[in-house]
């Protein structure tokens, strides 16, 4: 499954040291990015199962919901160069990981001994985010994406509890009345469809799978289809009327 390095799905007191270190990293003149911030629990699963259950070599002993990677609270950085990514720590690039650790560290983020890239909100307990006692002052971009995160799991280990609602929108009042969507969309020219994919499906900025993934869409979540480009639709999750991206037409069924 692909890596998720939507800023928005990190918790925002996380997401706002994590942007602090990046400019420290850019003052500093070292190559390092953001490598992957939310894993959901499918690809935290996909990557504890190489060197177990599938090829390779074992990368991580956490599994699904036992990192804190899930609860959008650690993110990994990686040397980038020449339009690549590298693990190398050899060298002179071995001081560089060193001053990731210290700049990280400045900026109340802890680095793990036996993971270099790995960087972590400071006081997380694993136990804690498992139970749902999760971090104060979250926001509705970071609620919603590990809610979607809950409700697409259906394994074991079980999910955790569902954050609190996370919306600033005021209360409607008593006698507004309901709208009827199916009558809205059409007179709209849009369409409901629902996500066939088994494995979820990818959401990118354009249509092709030259653009850049966005998120992905879990098996079963109900969007909007805006309008058709080719093999190509361009899609609405949040029912606002605003387009989030584009997702191949074949994985999509009509709702």
């Amino acid at each position: 499954m692909a890596r998720d390095m939507v800023m928005e799905h990190l918790h925002p007191t996380f997401r706002q040291k994590v942007e602090l270190l990046l400019q420290e990293l850019a003052r500093a003149n070292l190559p390092f990015r953001l490598f992957e911030g939310f894993r959901s629990p499918q690809r935290q699963r996909e990557l504890y199962s190489q060197g177990r259950t599938r090829p390779g070599a074992k990368v991580t002993n956490a599994d699904a919901w036992s990192s804190l990677h899930q609860y959008g609270v650690a993110a990994d950085f990686v040397l980038y160069i020449d339009g690549k990514w590298s693990w190398d720590d050899s060298g002179e690039r071995k001081t560089w990981w060193k001053k990731l650790h210290k700049l990280a560290q400045l900026q109340q983020l802890e680095p793990l001994s036996w993971e270099l890239p790995h960087l972590q909100m400071q006081a997380m307990q694993l136990a804690q985010l498992r139970s749902g006692s999760y971090p104060p002052d979250g926001d509705s971009d970071w609620a919603e994406n590990l809610q979607q995160a809950i409700v697409s799991w259906h394994s074991t280990p079980v999910a955790p509890p569902l954050p609190a609602a996370q919306s600033g929108r005021p209360a409607l009042p008593a006698n507004a009345p309901e709208p009827e969507a199916g009558n809205m969309l059409a007179q709209a020219g849009l369409k409901r469809a629902t996500v066939i994919a088994r494995d979820g499906l990818r959401l990118r900025a354009g249509p092709g799978t030259s653009f850049d993934i966005k998120t992905t869409l879990r098996s079963g979540q109900l969007i909007t289809v805006m309008q058709s480009s080719g093999d190509w639709s361009q899609i609405d999750i949040q029912g606002d009327g605003f387009a989030d991206g584009y997702c191949h037409s074949g994985y999509l069924a009509p709702a």
